[in-house]
């Protein structure tokens, strides 16, 4: 009797198996519908957006009607134009402060808190405020804060003897430096959160080995934090780098872009060309260039970080 079922029992395990195949190479449907929204999203908000910048970027419009077509004729223009080569080189210039300082200061004091020195978690509140302040606001009092004759930074440095009438503001020597500093005390806060918490995987048993082994608290940094939170501070740098790049709010409140040009960073000189003097085809082009600087500096960025993650293996 089994030896007779066994033939049936194999033609019916073979006929099932096409069904089986055809059912496996179906497209899982739920998968699908849970990236649906996110993938709608991204294509409102930043994918159409992006893709309509590109079309204005090619032709020529003052906000009413439609575009006319000129082809690359604004980023021609871009090549000649004197003042988006000294924006750029602005921005660079507070991208690489900006960047720096927030990166270095937030490593610094997230180590601090992470090795919990005293009146740590009053440290961590502290050094996050600055991020929950907004931008406008945190512009407007910086910029009081700093003017020659009311401003408390010359009444403090004028107590010390350092002088009382420095014109922060509005010499070009010095305006971008004030920008940055300001840039540097919105954002430290937040990258100090994510370095912390990066910090806070560590193993505390790999911090009671090196005490054993007598390394010093510098030594821990560079040896033993540092290594291990690569990838973080990578991401961590890309973000301030983004941030840096779209800080218009902190210029614009403070400077409106001057004295003359000197803290005219990209953003703001979209912001001029599009909106006050109403050339959106132009403004578009710029935008277009920001974005591929940004694009190419954070590609640069991501890969520095990898190599040392992979070197740190």
């Amino acid at each position: 009797m089994a030896a007779q079922d066994t033939p049936a029992v194999a033609a019916r395990a073979t006929a099932r198996r096409p069904l089986r195949k055809a059912q496996s190479r179906k497209t899982p449907k739920f998968p699908i519908l849970i990236v649906a929204p996110a993938l709608v999203l991204m294509t409102l908000l930043i994918a159409y957006p992006v893709a309509e910048s590109v079309h204005i970027s090619l032709g020529s419009w003052d906000g009413i009607g439609s575009v006319t077509y000129r082809g690359l004729a604004n980023y021609r223009r871009l090549i000649d134009d004197s003042l988006v080569r000294q924006s750029i080189v602005t921005s660079l210039a507070f991208f690489a402060g900006t960047v720096a300082f927030t990166v270095v200061i937030a490593t610094l004091l997230a180590n601090a808190i992470h090795r919990k020195v005293p009146g740590a978690r009053l440290f961590k509140t502290i050094w996050f405020l600055p991020v929950i302040v907004p931008v406008s606001v945190a512009g407007v009092f910086w910029s009081n804060s700093f003017q020659p004759s009311t401003g408390v930074v010359n009444t403090v440095l004028g107590s010390l003897g350092l002088g009382d009438a420095h014109a922060w503001l509005a010499s070009p020597t010095t305006a971008l430096t004030v920008t940055i500093f300001v840039a540097v005390w919105t954002q430290t806060g937040y990258a100090m959160l994510i370095l912390l918490g990066a910090m806070d995987t560590i193993s505390p048993e790999v911090h009671e080995a090196a005490t054993l082994d007598g390394v010093s608290e510098a030594g821990r940094l560079f040896r033993i934090t540092l290594p291990n939170i690569v990838p973080m501070l990578g991401t961590v740098t890309t973000l301030m780098t983004v941030f840096a790049f779209n800080a218009f709010g902190i210029i614009y409140a403070m400077t409106r872009g001057g004295p003359g040009n000197a803290t005219s960073i990209l953003p703001v000189l979209v912001y001029k060309q599009s909106f006050v003097d109403q050339d959106y085809g132009y403004g578009s082009a710029t935008a277009v260039v920001t974005t591929l600087i940004v694009s190419v500096i954070g590609v640069v960025v991501l890969q520095l970080f990898r190599q040392q993650r992979l070197e740190a293996r």
